[in-house]
């Protein structure tokens, strides 16, 4: 089988150079992308060419594996190729829930097709972790600060300044129906696995192989109730067994499974990871259609 090496060279501080050990040779390609976007275009050319199985083993970040999903997508190479993330970058959230599978296990995995020809597969999400992302990224450009230090400087920033995000959203249920919420949101998340946020488990009951999304809406809250609460969404524990919000946390939490929905009203949208501008998100899940390979 035909190996693509996809490294990130700007995630992690160049992390990816050092975790890629493969030799380059005629079944084993090793490709550092330059920009945004990069590894996307370069897979997408490169699998249209590929008449066999191959597979591609992505050095980076959740962005990274993002891009590697929508060149895999755009390529109409689902079925040919097979997906491995080696996490190298800030969060690597999407890659916690394989942390006790057994090397060399395949899963097939759903994916968000999103407005504007985009897919996700971790997660995608309006609001304070959005603003949050949008602010880390800002200071990681400062010297001496990176990684962790970097998105808790993000926190606080966010925290300084009013919480609180207007938009509507709007979604289909499992059985088909239609249902909206409108108002002022903390956040507005909708999960394909369970962390986002440098290792918070924010859909404690996700499973990326069950065709549905977790969709996850926290109303606006005073900061005083944000401390309380935070400690038990970063452990999952805001949601209980049976899949339902905690008493304590009911009143201003949703949490609800979905196949498609759609975000709108707000001013930045978080895809992966990465942020844009936008005012509105919709997205439908594609049941199990990526090969992946811990």
């Amino acid at each position: 089988m035909k190996e693509y090496h996809i490294i990130n060279p700007a995630a992690g501080q160049g992390a990816g150079k050092t975790a890629c050990t493969a030799q380059a040779d005629e079944n084993t390609v090793i490709y550092e992308t330059k920009a945004p976007g990069d590894a996307r275009t370069y897979l997408a050319e490169h699998l249209r060419a590929e008449a066999g199985e191959v597979r591609v083993i992505v050095y980076g970040g959740d962005g990274t594996i993002a891009e590697a999903v929508s060149g895999i997508m755009d390529a109409d190479a689902a079925e040919k190729a097979v997906l491995t993330a080696r996490p190298t970058g800030t969060g690597n959230d999407f890659v916690r829930m394989f942390r006790d599978t057994p090397p060399d296990t395949e899963y097939r995995l759903d994916v968000f097709a999103c407005n504007g020809g985009n897919y996700a597969v971790n997660v995608v999400n309006i609001g304070f972790d959005c603003t949050v992302v949008d602010k880390t990224a800002t200071w990681k450009t400062r010297p001496f600060i990176s990684g962790t230090l970097a998105y808790i400087m993000g926190v606080i920033e966010v925290l300084c300044h009013p919480l609180g995000t207007e938009a509507t959203v709007e979604w289909v249920d499992e059985a088909g129906e239609t249902h909206t919420a409108e108002g002022k949101f903390l956040l507005c998340a909708a999960a394909n696995a369970q962390y986002y946020g440098g290792g918070f488990r924010a859909a404690p009951c996700a499973d990326a192989s069950d065709g549905l999304a977790d969709l996850l809406l926290v109303r606006v809250i005073t900061r005083r109730r944000f401390f309380g609460l935070v400690g038990k969404y970063h452990d999952g524990k805001h949601i209980g067994a049976d899949g339902k919000p905690i008493p304590s946390v009911a009143d201003v939490i949703t949490y609800t499974r979905c196949r498609s929905a759609r975000f709108s009203g707000m001013k930045q949208l978080c895809r992966d990871g990465e942020v844009s501008d936008g005012n509105t998100l919709s997205f439908i899940v594609l049941p199990r259609v990526i090969r992946y390979r811990t």
